[in-house]
């Protein structure tokens, strides 16, 4: 709560005022917790399969899988389902859509960080809801979520401390086995890897597409069905 002062109009006395603040227009994250089982799978998968990678194009030295439908593989069905069910729940949550929509994986992905490696900030075009599940990672290991509304009060800089209305970024700390949900619009990126952080940073990205109906009275555009 933050006090101000008014005049009381009848005894012209200062009279103490309360007012907060409420943030009305939260970006939403959503945070999943997958079983530590699955999550080895995935580790197991890669070794076995030996996946061909290939170097990111943003100039942040690290890698990315040449395949992009990781989760269209066979051994990895199981997995599939529970992330699938796991984003359907985050988009249902926010949106409370009135029709039968559903949101499926389209395209997949493992990125690796070495020590010193980080990924360009970008978002994820032609996607509804990003995600990406954390394989192996150390202590260290974060991924920075970017303000994308710096200009509250227009362009004005006012030399001012960070506050949960105008920092540019979010730096988050990752766990082991966490899934983590995010709008694909939302620009993202992985600051330098500490060269304290044993191992390998391993995770798993994917996009999602919808199916069924959305639009709805005479004057919205068509409705679009798959």
């Amino acid at each position: 709560m933050i006090p101000f002062m008014v005049k009381n109009d009848d005894t012209k006395q200062a009279v103490k005022q309360k007012m907060h603040i409420e943030a009305f227009f939260p970006i939403p994250i959503g945070f999943g917790q997958i079983d530590e089982a699955l999550n080895k799978k995935n580790l197991e998968f890669i070794k076995i399969k030996q996946l061909k990678f290939k170097k990111n194009p943003g100039g942040g030295g690290n890698s990315a899988t040449k395949s992009t439908y990781i989760l269209d593989n066979d051994e990895l069905s199981d997995i599939k389902k529970v992330l699938t069910d796991s984003v359907n729940e985050y988009f249902k949550e926010i949106m409370k859509p009135a029709q039968d929509i559903k949101l499926y994986i389209t395209n997949s992905w493992i990125n690796v960080n070495k020590n010193g490696e980080s990924h360009h900030i970008h978002h994820h075009q032609n996607s509804i809801v990003s995600a990406v599940l954390y394989i192996d990672i150390c202590e260290e290991d974060t991924i920075t979520f970017v303000n994308p509304y710096t200009t509250l009060f227009g362009n004005l800089r006012f030399g001012n401390s960070s506050t949960m209305w105008n920092t540019p970024d979010w730096i988050i700390p990752i766990k082991m086995n966490t899934l983590l949900m995010f709008p694909s619009s939302l620009p993202h990126q992985v600051n330098v890897r500490p060269n304290t952080c044993t191992g390998t940073r391993i995770s798993l990205s994917f996009n999602t597409w919808f199916k069924g109906t959305i639009g709805s009275g005479e004057d919205s555009p068509d409705q679009l069905c798959l």
